[in-house]
């Protein structure tokens, strides 16, 4: 009887300390957040996650929200979004699965606007003591439908986005899109796989919490460890190498581009960016002449950019438009 007793005090004590410990860890998460939006707020952005909700207990703390939002004065930047569900271990706190629901509504800093809806949409975060560790981000069945032109409505069925911390202030980046495509075909369905190394970024990222702020302030610079553009209909464009990115948008740099069934890839090249067509026969006929002499069907060759100028060698290829 004694025994019992005995058994069942420590269980009521454990079971005390541990609701403590879990109110304790909850009101340090809402203290993060409420310091955290305080901080976002005085460098012009706006974060706001309407009828804020903490529960879980007793394994899990969860974070929910009936809509969310979040705008960049400085960018113009603004995302709205419907139900966010979050939730983290009570022992592990810096690791949180999130989910959100759809519609949603983006407009970017060119001031051009979509309305986004999906099936899917996941994130995975790790938090480290300076910041976020690694980010994932995986959407299913995605629609981006322009506002002023519904007819450029984009689909992509699967999109991978993958952040990590890499040393102490560098970011490996990843995106990946498969079966991309516009509803009417203006784009033809394609896959793209890439990579990029950031470097010297990850403190700016972290102290001004925006990629596109750091961008705009000071350039980016690093290496494309992998872009490659492969239509379904035939064809691929990959390209690699050392890059810059001037503050201005405009991209520099020395890349291996390969490419593979030129004709194909022309025709989606075409199809996809129309006004750009007569850039596109430029370096056709620079590269077809390329490809004779060496007798292959896939040839690298190396294309040098500077401030969005491309050329192979001394042969012109036209100017790459600002990224941002």
């Amino acid at each position: 009887m004694k025994k019992g007793i005995f058994l069942l005090s420590v269980l009521i004590l454990l079971s005390a300390a541990w609701s403590a410990g879990w109110y304790y860890v909850v009101g340090k998460v809402e203290t993060v957040i409420a310091d955290t939006k305080v901080k976002l707020a005085d460098k012009g952005r706006d974060v706001n996650c309407s009828n804020q909700q903490i529960d879980g207990y007793p394994f899990r703390i969860s974070l929910n929200c009936d809509e969310v939002r979040y705008a960049d004065d400085a960018t113009g930047l603004v995302f709205e979004a419907g139900k966010l569900r979050s939730a983290a271990q009570v022992y592990q706190p810096n690791k949180a699965i999130v989910e959100l629901s759809s519609p949603a509504n983006l407009r970017l800093p060119n001031d051009e606007a979509f309305k986004t809806d999906w099936s899917s949409m996941r994130s995975s975060l790790k938090v480290g003591l300076s910041g976020a560790e690694n980010l994932s981000v995986h959407g299913k069945e995605i629609n981006l439908v322009p506002t002023n032109r519904t007819e450029h409505t984009m689909q992509i069925k699967d999109l991978q986005l993958h952040g990590r911390q890499i040393g102490e202030d560098n970011i490996n980046l990843a995106v990946n899109l498969i079966e991309a495509k516009s509803e009417n075909q203006l784009w033809p369905s394609f896959n793209l796989n890439s990579t990029f190394l950031l470097e010297g970024i990850y403190k700016d990222v972290m102290s001004r919490t925006s990629l596109l702020r750091v961008a705009k302030s000071k350039g980016l610079k690093g290496t494309i460890e992998r872009f490659q553009y492969t239509p379904n209909e035939g064809g691929m464009l990959a390209v690699k190498g050392p890059a810059e990115l001037g503050s201005n948008g405009l991209l520099t740099g020395k890349f291996d581009v390969t490419v593979r069934d030129l004709p194909q890839l022309l025709n989606a090249l075409s199809k996809s960016f129309p006004l750009e067509k007569q850039k596109f026969d430029d370096a056709s006929r620079a590269i077809a002449l390329l490809s004779k002499t060496t007798g292959k069907e896939e040839i690298t060759i190396p294309v040098t950019v500077r401030n969005g100028s491309m050329s192979i060698g001394i042969i012109p290829l036209g100017k790459l438009p600002p990224l941002f």
